[in-house]
């Protein structure tokens, strides 16, 4: 079971309410004894035999022994860990349909939790499906600073905050070196704004990096003076020179940082799409766009990749995965949050990369 199907599972699991607290849900966290938890569940078992509703305590002992029957197949939790759901699915009272699924999440599980609820406990596992690191950005200049966050493919703007910088030259009868020295004062305290608010807004964070820029060199003497803190600053992954420096400035620091940012999910999706419109532009008949056209290329088995944006409606998402999968063609979802994503989305939200010249063509 791929991401795609595992996602989908759990939108599933989520729409299933138990009459009663009859639906079982499992983590077990990688290298835990199977032992263990299989001795827990006898025990739960046991407890189980005194639920009242006679129809209930049916229904979680047998999703209880199912569960313990499947781990009896396992000889070890595999590396990421194991979620296993479990429970009565039918909507008829005195029918029960008790169903099993087990997952083995992404990333690794630290989580270990046992829960007989009216509804599957599915929140742990989609924190394990995050799209790509996390990164800390901050554009800025002596007037203002913006900062954000770039999660997978969605860049997130947290802050904007302006100083009391003035231009570079008195407008007053001031000399213009008390002018000078009482400017450098005012930089030196809009600095240690953003480093306290990079703080408040970053320390707390699992980043995989931060980001700076900004035009000409005042993002390299913010970061010379000293002020923000070391596990930040240790954490500043790069620097990049922008004209802008509001939320339009974070979505430019991104575009410039391929560099740095090579092997995330915004860097992968930019260039599929990318190569789609170069395709489109060049009009050599290796893509095409639209529902219509994608499934026809489809059905003549002449894709070679597919690309699906997130906006576009679950039943027709769903219908093109599938008939990709079947023909073992790669599909790539594509976030519609990011600049690149919103160009697939406005062609229809669906578009493929073709083996050979459209028949149209």
């Amino acid at each position: 079971m791929d991401e795609f199907e595992t996602l989908n599972l759990i939108k599933y699991l989520e729409g299933i309410k138990g009459r009663h607290t009859e639906l079982v849900t499992v983590y077990i966290p990688s290298g835990f004894s199977l032992d263990i938890v299989r001795s827990q569940l006898l025990d739960e078992k046991s407890t189980a035999s005194n639920i009242k509703d006679r129809n209930n305590r049916k229904n979680v002992i047998e999703a209880l022994e199912k569960i313990i029957n499947e781990l009896k197949l396992i000889k070890a939790v595999p590396p990421n860990g194991l979620v296993i759901f479990c429970g009565n699915v039918s909507d008829k009272e005195g029918e029960p349909d008790i169903k099993i699924w087990d997952v083995q999440p992404p990333t690794k599980l630290d989580i270990r939790l046992y829960r007989c609820d009216q509804r599957f406990i599915t929140d742990p596992l989609k924190s394990t499906f995050q799209q790509g690191n996390t990164y800390g950005l901050i554009v800025m200049d002596v007037r203002e600073a913006t900062f954000g966050l770039l999660e997978g493919a969605r860049i997130t703007p947290l802050k904007h905050i302006k100083s009391l910088v003035p231009g570079k030259f008195s407008k007053g009868g001031q000399s213009a070196m008390r002018f000078s020295r009482e400017r450098e004062g005012l930089i030196r305290d809009f600095f240690k704004e953003v480093a306290e608010t990079a703080k408040d807004l970053f320390f707390s964070k699992n980043l995989a990096g931060i980001i700076i820029g900004g035009p000409g060199s005042i993002k390299d003497n913010f970061l010379e003076s000293g002020y923000l803190i070391t596990d930040l600053k240790n954490r500043v992954k790069g620097m990049k020179s922008t004209s802008y420096t509001d939320e339009s400035g974070l979505r430019e620091l991104v575009e410039k940082s391929g560099d740095l940012l090579e092997n995330e999910r915004i860097l992968i999706e930019r260039k599929l799409v990318q190569k789609l419109m170069g395709s489109i532009a060049r009009n050599d008949n290796l893509s095409t766009y639209g529902e219509l056209q994608v499934r026809n290329e489809l059905k003549n088995d002449n894709v070679d990749m597919l690309l699906i944006s997130s906006g576009i409606d679950d039943t027709i998402k769903n219908e093109l995965y599938y008939m990709a999968k079947n023909k073992n063609i790669n599909v790539e979802f594509i976030s519609k949050e990011s600049s690149d994503g919103l160009q697939l989305y406005n062609l229809g939200g669906v578009a493929a990369l073709l083996k050979r010249p459209s028949k149209g063509a």
